[in-house]
């Protein structure tokens, strides 16, 4: 079977794009031949093409450009239109025409669109996209009924066509770890009656990294025992620096930088922070969970990932000083409990994840159940 899989781009930081490789790397390369169209990877960041073509994936990798990356895909499928799925991974509205001309110029696929995002406001040009996404895709996937229902408009969830594929994880590496934690918290002069709170993504708007710091300094207020390892990067770092000066926590925030080992960095944290703006259901809230760590995210943030009891919510307009209460409640500090069992019965494991993606395909293109 042929399958050809659109992503953004190979960079480690994408929560996209590690779904996307989670699932590429559990897949059949040999009975289901995947060619990756991507942009290319951001020079900060470090690409997973080797890991992916080593295990058998073909990687197109173009311009990271929008208009670029549609011209160079209708050449593809112009040259080539002998797939028998498409699978399109997306969080825009140019997402649903790019479809219809997917269907165009590749009659005999069939079309699976994949929602990631959920980005208020809801405009009149996201309902004209719900609009063409429903009429030219064949299936419709979302991380979280949420994010289905923005991308792909009211209701999607009570179609027969529709289901959540979840940010599954690898148990193989997201795992309770206590010599990684130890090694970790060594390498940042992160002492053994110190906490230490953390985050992992792009240090963007979505992220809302400012209103951590703030969330963070609040908790510095209360006790003076916690620090901060921001693992990752983004246009929002300076201003980060500059306003954890202001705020006279320059000296407890660590950053990191972009990591390759994320599980280890997990590990070591006390406590995991994602007060977004917005998400679709991030991956990362999976992996703190995987290694046992306590959560503490916006409301903005779907709960659909929320499966062990480690994960609590907060809106963004709460005070400061609430926010930094419960972390401090929820994140005693100390080694870290196996949540497994949760996260496995929720489908959150990546080869009962990947399997039952082999099913779609299977079925979409005809053939049967494996």
């Amino acid at each position: 079977m042929r399958i050809l899989m659109i992503s953004n781009h190979l960079g480690v930081q994408s929560g996209v794009q590690r779904y996307v490789q989670n699932l590429l790397l559990h897949l059949d390369t040999a009975r289901y031949r995947v060619d990756l169209f991507v942009g290319q990877c951001p020079p900060d960041q470090a690409s997973t093409a080797p890991a992916l073509e080593a295990a058998g994936v073909r990687i197109l990798a173009v311009p990271d450009n929008k208009k670029d990356r549609i011209r160079a895909l209708a050449a593809l499928l112009r040259r080539d239109a002998g797939y028998d799925i498409i699978h399109y991974h997306t969080a825009s509205k140019i997402g649903a025409p790019v479809c219809g001309m997917m269907r165009l110029l590749c009659p005999r696929a069939k079309i699976i669109v994949h929602s990631h995002i959920v980005y208020p406001p809801l405009t009149l040009t996201w309902r004209a996209a719900h609009l063409l996404y429903r009429q030219f895709a064949d299936y419709f996937l979302a991380c979280g009924v949420a994010a289905g229902r923005f991308v792909f408009g009211e209701g999607i969830d009570r179609l027969p066509n529709f289901s959540v594929a979840c940010n599954a994880v690898d148990r193989g590496r997201f795992f309770v770890d206590d010599a990684a934690r130890t090694a970790v918290r060594r390498r940042y002069g992160i002492a053994p009656d110190e906490r230490l709170a953390g985050f992992v993504g792009r240090l963007n708007h979505q992220k809302n990294p400012l209103f951590l710091l703030r969330v963070f300094a609040a908790l510095c207020r209360r006790s003076p025992r916690w620090k901060l390892l921001l693992v990752g990067g983004g246009e929002q770092e300076p201003a980060m620096r500059t306003l954890a000066g202001e705020l006279g926590i320059a000296d407890r925030v660590l950053f990191a930088g972009v990591q390759n080992d994320v599980p280890s960095f997990m590990n070591a944290f006390d406590l995991f922070l994602l007060p977004s703006n917005f998400e679709g259901s991030p991956v990362t809230l999976v992996e703190a969970q995987a290694c046992g760590v306590p959560c503490l995210a916006s409301t903005r943030v779907p709960d659909d990932g929320s499966v062990t009891g480690l994960v609590r919510f907060l809106p963004l307009d709460a005070p400061l000083d609430t926010w930094a209460a419960q972390a401090d409640a929820i994140a005693p500090g100390g080694p870290h409990a196996d949540h497994w069992a949760a996260l496995e019965a929720a489908g959150y494991e990546l080869r009962t994840a990947a399997a039952r993606m082999e099913q779609l395909y299977d079925s979409l293109a005809g053939e049967g159940t494996r």
